[in-house]
């Protein structure tokens, strides 16, 4: 099947430019502030929740001693739908803690976790914004009590089910690197009462054991989607891997997004050649209609050559990337993940799934970057661009933002990071301008990272935190520039294209038999409404029509193509689906009976695979490609009760096994990877 889509000249110049003309002036309020820098080593957890009402919910990571990093506190402030608070003096914990993950608890109330030094801090209250906390203590496996990391995310009718990650401490693992040393296991935990039982307790995922583990704050939870749950998980030193559960955590799916080129990596004690690599630093969410994971992650380049230098990154890699679960992976080539246009065998594509670098803002060819910038408090997150952070926003858009170096931003000896933006359509395949989100005059001298989004946004506005300050870099223990003071940020921003048309569509289905019929679901959007619709359905009955979501019946075998216009006072756009409906012949044979003694298995499959036929008698196998065209057949008797077929010679994707004989016809999928 291919897809064409074509869009009007007055669409293609409205989306030469709608982030950057689209985005009005961020409203801007500081909530709190912290003399601690550094707001997470790795990913940004949930730190910031919009909840239905308009009232907003934020945590940070909080310190009033200029020089102290041991005393730590948990920051916490609330907007009423009308006013933020007074900026908190005193941690919401009641002893030291760190890393706050927050996000909505029961039917209106508000649950954080974070790091302590016995256990992880829980502190909830059943109503937001009021009332003293309650605290308990969340303890590790026997022998392994201390867990850091903690990610929180709650589903049920009432928000009562807790779903916790956390890194197990693997202390009996000593490394030359100093950030490798936080290394851990991930481990994960629900409650289904209100943190009053777990029924799950310290589960560990069986990950690919190619490394030692994950390093601090390298993973983060995606908001669920009904009962469907997905993190991922992974840095410099190990694949990248997205887990999904599609039954509220009881089983899980693993998908190597990257893997990584060398096993058991440890930097600065093996010599191995330059290789590009995700730097940690990620974020994911779902799709509002089909649970569908979109993430992003930005890239660095790592160094470990033990013969001349100790390991290090490469502080000019640059790229932030996009991915979702209807695309390919990526391989452990050292190139896989190089956001540079030189290099050999990178599987980065510009605008597609490389979608943020530097930019060049006074164009004239080269990043005019101060070069102290690298010496001056770097980011353990790595990179150029890093700290990326994502949603799905309404008319169902994707917005990511990320904090990058930025030119002409300086104080005379580094240079200021700033956050930027850009947008995209529901499948990522269209990407707007780039936009800094502080470029505003009252940002000439701030350094601006650590951005992290609301969960739930509203339909109008995203809203984020952020931390500011007026020196570039970060104060971290071992130097950088003098400490300051840090401003934690709520950004509002409207984001919203004013005038739009996207046509969109699908079917129930796309291979079906002569004389049956086919669904369309219309997913178009825009604005001015309405919107009219005229569909053509080459060799369906109708020919056309001008419904919103018709129902088309097609009496002739053959491979037929779908075209919808959609047209409102200001835009036409026009979608055409080629050889988009494939009819197979007419059958009169009863199609769901007895459709459960076929039995196919491996499914999916990496080429071969068998079927089990049993009670069957004389029968005929037809395997065809979503053209519809014939790639396998074979006749089979009563003695064939296992059929092995192999279609390791043919593309990946999706085929039709279809099953004939004197009483059952049936069409299954199958899937080669």
């Amino acid at each position: 099947m291919k897809a064409q889509i074509l869009f009007t000249a007055f669409l293609t110049c409205i989306l030469c430019g709608y982030s950057q003309d689209q985005i009005q002036t961020p409203e801007e309020e500081i909530i709190g502030t912290t003399w601690y820098d550094v707001q997470t080593t790795r990913s940004m957890q949930s730190r910031i929740y919009y909840f239905p009402d308009g009232t907003i919910g934020a945590t940070w990571n909080m310190s009033f001693d200029l020089y102290g990093w041991e005393e730590m506190e948990i920051g916490y402030n609330y907007f009423d739908g009308d006013n933020w608070g007074p900026y908190p003096t005193q941690s919401i914990a009641n002893v030291s803690a760190r890393n706050p993950s927050y996000t909505k608890f029961g039917e209106d109330g508000e649950i954080v976790v974070s790091e302590g030094e016995n256990g992880l801090i829980i502190n909830y209250r059943m109503t937001k914004g009021e009332g003293d906390w309650e605290e308990m203590i969340f303890q590790g496996p026997a022998g392994f009590e201390k867990l850091y990391s903690p990610q929180i995310v709650t589903t049920g009718n009432s928000d009562e089910v807790i779903h916790l990650l956390a890194l197990k401490k693997m202390d009996s693992i000593q490394f030359e690197d100093y950030y490798q040393d936080n290394t851990g296991q991930v481990l994960y935990s629900r409650s289904l009462d209100y943190v009053t039982t777990w029924d799950i307790l310290h589960h560990e995922f069986d990950f690919n054991q190619n490394y030692f583990g994950f390093s601090e704050l390298s993973l983060g939870w995606a908001e669920p989607k009904n009962n469907t749950l997905a993190f991922m998980a992974g840095d410099y030193y190990t694949d990248l891997i997205l887990m999904k559960s599609t039954d509220g955590g009881d089983s899980w799916q693993k998908t190597i997004i990257w893997e990584h080129p060398y096993p058991y990596f440890e930097h600065n004690v093996m010599l191995v050649d330059t290789f590009w690599a995700n730097s940690g630093s990620q974020s994911l969410t779902m799709d509002l209609y089909n649970s569908k994971v979109h993430l992003t992650f930005a890239v660095t380049a790592i160094i470990s050559d033990t013969l001349n230098w100790t390991g290090h990154n490469d502080w000019w890699a640059d790229g932030i990337v996009y991915w979702n679960e209807d695309r390919p992976t990526f391989s452990n080539n050292l190139n896989a993940l190089c956001a540079f246009v030189t290099c050999p065998y990178s599987e980065l594509v510009e605008d597609y799934s490389l979608i943020g670098w530097t930019q060049d803002i006074n164009n004239n060819g080269v990043l005019d970057i101060l070069p102290y910038s690298w010496q001056y408090g770097g980011y353990p997150s790595l990179g150029l661009s890093t700290l990326p952070t994502i949603i799905m926003f309404y008319p169902n858009q994707i917005i990511i933002a990320w904090s990058s170096v930025t030119e002409t931003f300086d104080n005379g000896t580094a240079s200021y990071r700033h956050l930027w933006t850009r947008s995209s359509t529901m499948e990522g395949d269209l990407w707007g301008s780039f936009y800094d989100l502080t470029s505003d005059l009252i940002h000439i001298f701030d350094e601006c990272a650590f951005p992290v989004f609301a969960s739930n946004p509203e339909d109008e506005y995203m809203h984020l935190i952020y931390q500011r300050d007026n020196e570039p870099g970060l104060h971290i223990e071992n130097g950088g520039p003098p400490p300051s003071e840090n401003f934690i940020t709520h950004m509002k921003v409207w984001y919203e294209y004013p005038f739009y048309l996207f046509v969109l569509f699908n079917a129930d289905q796309t291979l079906i038999h002569e004389g049956e019929t086919v669904n369309f679901n219309n997913y178009s959007y825009g604005s001015p409404g309405p919107i009219n619709y005229l569909w053509y359905f080459e060799g369906g009955t109708p020919e056309t029509s001008t419904e919103i979501n018709p129902s088309v019946t097609y009496f002739i075998e053959g491979l037929y193509d779908v075209t919808l216009i959609g047209s409102n006072d200001l835009f036409v756009d026009t979608v055409i689906m080629e050889d988009y409906i494939t009819v197979l012949p007419e059958t009169e044979i009863n199609e769901i009976e007895g459709s459960e003694q076929i039995i196919i298995y491996p499914n999916p499959t990496t080429g071969k695979f068998v079927i089990n036929l049993p009670y069957l008698f004389e029968s005929k196998i037809k395997v065809f490609d979503l053209k519809g065209e014939i790639i396998f057949q074979q006749s089979i008797s009563l003695n064939n009760e296992a059929i092995e077929i192999d279609l390791s010679g043919h593309a990946k994707g999706v085929y039709y096994l279809n099953i004939i004989s004197d009483t059952l016809s049936i069409t299954k999928k199958v899937l080669v990877k």
